[in-house]
C-alpha cells in the first residue's frame, strides 16, 4: 500500500509519478498523457502580474520535479516533500496517480521512551504518534458507540488522560498494537492502520476515488451501460456506479419507459435532490419551468447547477416518448477529458481557469434568484493531491466574474480554449436517446448537451447529491474493512 503520512512521504519523484522505467516520459501526441503536477504555481492575486514561465506549453513534463532543465534543487534531496505539502496552496492537475510503491515497507512502529513512533528506515527518522490522537481513535465501545461509530467522548476537554504508560507490539509492521494509557484505559489499533492512516488508498477511499478513464467521440463503440434487471436485483448496482465513477456515465438498458419505475431507479441509489424545479421531474418542451432545458431549442455542453454552491452529484434523463417530430439528439463530454488537453495545450489557460472564481445564477422563476455562496472557478481541484474533482461550465447561467478587468480579459480568453475542446467534435459522444434507457452521468465531469427538436418529448428524472452518490459506491463497491478504516479513522 503506497505511503501518504505527511511526514514520511516518498520523494516528490515518486509522489507526481514516475514511468516504470523509473523517470518522466514525453508522452505521444496520440497516447493519453501521463502528468506531473506543475511545481509552478503563483497565488492568485499574485500570478497575473507574472510573465508565463516556460516556452514550451506542449512539454508535459515541464517544471517536473527531476527535470535537469530547470527544477527545484529541493526536489534533488531524499527528504524532498511535494510542494503542496510545503505551502498552503496545492498544486493543480488534471488526473490522481495511482502508481505503485513498496515504500511503506520501510516504515515500522516502535515504542521508545514512553512515545510510540513510526520510523522509516529510508529516512532515517522517526515521528510521534500523540497519546491525544491515539485515545481520540480508540474504537472500543466506552469510546465509541458500536451500532452509528459515533464518538463517545471527548479528548478537548482536558479530563481524560492520555499519556501513554505502555505499548505491546505483536509486530512492528503487522498484527495488532495495544495501547495502555496511564488511568488504565486499553486501546487496540492495527499496525498497518496506523502505518498508512495517510496512505492514498485510505484518503481516497473517503471520497471514492478511483482511476479514471477519458473517453471522446471513441465512446460510441463501446458506451457503458448495465441491464435494468441486474440493477434492481441488486447484482448491478455495483458495476451501474463503477462505471460512473470511472466514465463519468452509464446507460440503464431495457427497463420500462415510466416514470415510477425511472423515480424507484433513481431512490435505490440515494434520495432525489429537490430543487426550486421540484424533486423528481416528468415534463414536457412547454417552458413550465423557466429554464431553456424546458424548451425545443439546441443546448450547448454545460453542467447543471452551477449557481449551486454543491451542484448535484449525478443526473439522470429518461425520454419516455418522442411523438409527431424528429432530432433532439443528445450529447456528452468529457470534461475532465477536455480539461486534460487544456493543461497539455496551454497551462496557464488551465490555471486561470483553476483560480478566477465565477458566479451563476438562476432568475427566470418568478420568486428565485440563487447564487452560489461565493464565485468559483470553472476547474476545482482535490484540497491535498491537487487533482481535478469538478468542472462547473455553463455559459447560459453564468454570471459575474469574480476579477479585475485585466484579469477578466485572461479569462476570457482561458475559457475560450475551453469552450473551443468542449465544442470539438471529436471530443463529443452524440446519440438518440431511447424509451427504455435512463442515461446516468457525473454532473461535476460530464457535460451534456442537446440538438433542437420539433414535435412533443417527454421526459423524465432528476438529480442526487454528490454525497449520496459516493456513499452509496462506497457501501456497493469497498469492503467493510475499507470503509471502516477510510470512514472514522483519525
Amino acid at each position: 500500500m503506497p505511503v501518504a503520512n505527511a511526514m514520511f512521504r516518498s520523494p516528490l519523484w515518486n509522489h507526481l509519478g514516475g514511468s516504470a522505467a523509473g523517470k518522466l516520459q514525453r508522452v505521444p501526441s496520440n497516447a493519453q498523457p501521463i502528468f506531473a503536477a506543475t511545481k509552478r504555481f503563483i497565488p492568485c492575486n499574485k500570478r497575473f502580474n507574472a510573465t508565463v514561465a516556460s516556452s514550451q506549453p506542449q512539454r508535459v513534463d515541464q517544471d517536473g520535479p527531476f527535470d535537469r532543465r530547470g527544477g527545484s534543487p529541493r526536489a534533488w534531496q531524499s527528504t524532498a516533500k511535494p510542494d503542496h505539502f510545503l505551502s498552503s496552496d496545492a498544486l493543480r492537475h488534471p488526473l490522481p496517480k495511482f502508481e505503485d510503491s513498496a515504500f511503506s515497507t520501510s516504515r515500522s512502529l516502535r515504542y521508545e521512551g514512553g512515545e510510540l513512533k513510526i520510523h522509516d528506515e529510508i529516512e532515517n527518522r522517526s515521528i510521534r504518534i500523540p497519546g491525544q490522537w491515539l485515545r481520540d481513535n480508540c474504537a472500543c465501545s466506552q469510546c465509541r458507540n458500536t451500532d452509528t461509530a459515533q464518538r463517545q467522548i471527548n479528548v478537548l476537554k482536558g479530563d481524560i488522560n492520555t499519556t501513554i504508560s505502555n505499548v505491546h507490539l505483536q509486530d512492528s509492521q503487522n498484527g495488532q498494537v495495544t495501547v495502555t494509557f496511564s488511568d488504565g484505559h486499553q486501546s487496540a489499533y492495527s499496525a498497518q492502520a496506523l502505518l498508512n492512516r495517510r496512505s492514498k488508498d485510505v484518503t481516497r477511499g473517503r471520497t471514492g476515488v478511483v482511476p479514471i478513464k477519458l473517453w471522446t467521440a471513441d465512446i460510441a463503440s463501446a458506451r457503458p451501460a448495465v441491464q435494468y434487471t441486474d440493477v434492481k436485483d441488486g447484482t448491478g448496482m455495483s458495476e451501474l456506479l463503477q462505471k460512473i465513477r470511472t466514465f463519468g456515465f452509464c446507460v440503464v438498458e431495457e427497463m420500462p419507459a415510466t416514470p415510477e419505475a425511472t423515480e424507484s431507479l433513481l431512490n435505490s441509489i440515494g434520495p432525489i435532490r429537490n430543487t426550486h424545479y421540484g424533486g423528481f421531474y416528468d415534463f414536457t418542451s412547454d417552458l413550465t419551468m423557466k429554464d431553456t432545458a424546458y424548451t425545443s431549442e439546441f443546448l450547448e455542453p454545460h453542467t447543471d447547477n452551477t449557481y449551486f454552491t454543491e451542484p448535484a452529484g449525478i443526473q439522470a434523463l429518461h425520454m419516455l416518448s418522442h411523438t409527431q417530430g424528429s432530432g433532439g439528439e443528445s450529447s456528452l463530454t468529457d470534461g475532465f477529458n477536455a480539461a486534460t488537453q487544456l493543461f497539455v495545450e496551454d497551462r496557464e489557460a488551465y490555471l486561470t481557469l483553476s483560480e478566477v472564481g465565477v458566479y451563476a445564477h438562476a432568475s427566470g422563476n418568478e420568486g428565485i434568484t440563487i447564487q452560489p455562496s461565493q464565485a468559483l472557478p470553472v476547474l476545482n481541484h482535490d484540497s491535498e493531491e491537487g487533482f481535478l474533482n469538478q468542472v462547473r461550465w455553463n455559459n447560459a447561467d453564468r454570471a459575474g466574474i469574480a476579477a479585475d478587468f485585466d484579469i477578466v480579459e485572461k479569462w476570457y480568453a482561458a475559457a475560450e480554449k475551453f469552450d473551443r475542446l468542449l465544442s470539438d467534435k471529436s471530443n463529443q459522444h452524440w446519440f438518440q436517446l431511447k424509451p427504455g434507457q435512463t442515461l446516468l452521468f457525473d454532473n461535476w465531469r460530464v457535460l451534456h448537451g442537446r440538438n433542437e427538436f420539433t414535435g412533443k418529448r417527454r421526459m423524465c428524472g432528476g438529480y442526487i447529491n454528490r454525497d449520496d452518490f459516493i456513499s452509496k459506491y462506497r457501501v456497493t463497491n469497498m469492503s467493510k474493512e475499507q470503509l471502516e478504516v477510510s470512514t472514522v479513522s483519525g
